[in-house]
């Protein structure tokens, strides 16, 4: 399943407005915000129709996945929104992990938790705020909900870091050191991250992560962050694939990295990440800058192509 969508749910007493485009969406935020209720407002829908007296406007089955027989119901679903609560433990297990690889539905997912089997994108990390404060709606008296992202990762000052620290430990974690040089570190994998911003707490640290499979940790480090008076900046780029073809030295139309949702198939790809590593060692193979994501050719460490990637990276990250 591929592509961008629109989902309007109302009755005559509450209005949400939602927007998907990955394979796995995560709504979390603060309790009595009307996550419960717009799940029972999709399952009422789906049950009774029009006579529910609440009207569902998408253009893909909207449903919501129950514990009961969940397995075997969601083996026979294709192309749809699967819509899951928190109160479905199998959300946290292996088997459920296995059936969202592969899978051609989009899931929207509502829970508290870090699912660490899961790799879910930062940037679709969401809570629902009411907005019928807002100008457009207040001659109304329905309560109006929106999705609002609860990660704002804009880098709007200039940081000099003392540890630079890359969850990649291969190719990424080469490019970044020619870069940064020994203040560059790897964490050797994204679930060591947040141990590794513990270990240099006394430190400037600026951690590079790939956002579009980053989504389990970043609530921990967030919260630590948030507690503690450590002077970190996540700098989180869908993954250093993406910046590779965001710089510009190969062809690549620009919708593949600016509209990732029209190429990146969820049957194909568990992430995001997976689909611009695919993209770029195809669209390699066989040139001088044909990529292993295990170790930086050559080319890609020369002046010309580090100039170009350092291009489409914030101004604020880069040493002077």
């Amino acid at each position: 399943m591929t592509g961008k969508y629109n989902i309007e749910v109302y009755n005559n007493r509450v209005h949400y407005f939602l927007t998907v485009k990955r394979n796995i969406t995560i709504l979390q935020g603060n309790s009595a915000t009307g996550k419960t209720e717009l799940l029972r407002l999709i399952s009422d829908h789906e049950t009774n129709g029009v006579s529910s007296g609440i009207t569902l406007l998408c253009d893909k089955r909207c449903t919501v996945l129950t514990p009961v027989d969940w397995e075997l119901r969601l083996s026979g679903l294709e192309s749809s929104i699967v819509f899951i609560d928190k109160t479905a433990g199998f959300i946290k297990s292996k088997r459920f992990a296995e059936l969202v690889k592969g899978s051609d539905n989009y899931f929207v997912i509502v829970t508290r938790d870090d699912l660490s089997q899961l790799p879910y994108s930062i940037e679709e990390i969401y809570g629902l705020k009411n907005v019928s404060d807002n100008q457009k709606y207040k001659s109304y008296r329905r309560i109006y909900n929106e999705m609002y992202k609860l990660y704002d990762f804009n880098i709007s000052k200039e940081f000099e870091p003392d540890t630079v620290l890359t969850e990649d430990s291969h190719s990424g974690y080469e490019f970044f050191k020619l870069l940064y040089g020994e203040k560059c570190i790897s964490a050797k994998g994204k679930s060591n991250v947040y141990q590794c911003i513990r270990d240099n707490s006394d430190k400037q640290i600026l951690a590079i992560v790939d956002g579009a499979a980053f989504g389990a940790e970043i609530g921990k480090i967030y919260r630590y962050l948030d507690s503690n008076q450590v002077k970190c900046i996540i700098y989180a780029p869908e993954s250093f694939e993406f910046l590779l073809l965001s710089a510009g030295f190969i062809d690549v139309p620009d919708d593949v990295t600016d509209e990732t949702w029209k190429y990146a198939d969820s049957k194909l790809y568990m992430s995001w990440e997976e689909f611009y590593t695919d993209y770029l060692i195809k669209n390699t193979y066989g040139t001088i800058y044909q990529y292993n994501k295990t170790r930086l050719a050559a080319p890609y460490k020369t002046e010309g192509i580090i100039s170009k990637v350092i291009s489409v990276m914030p101004d604020e990250l880069l040493l002077k």
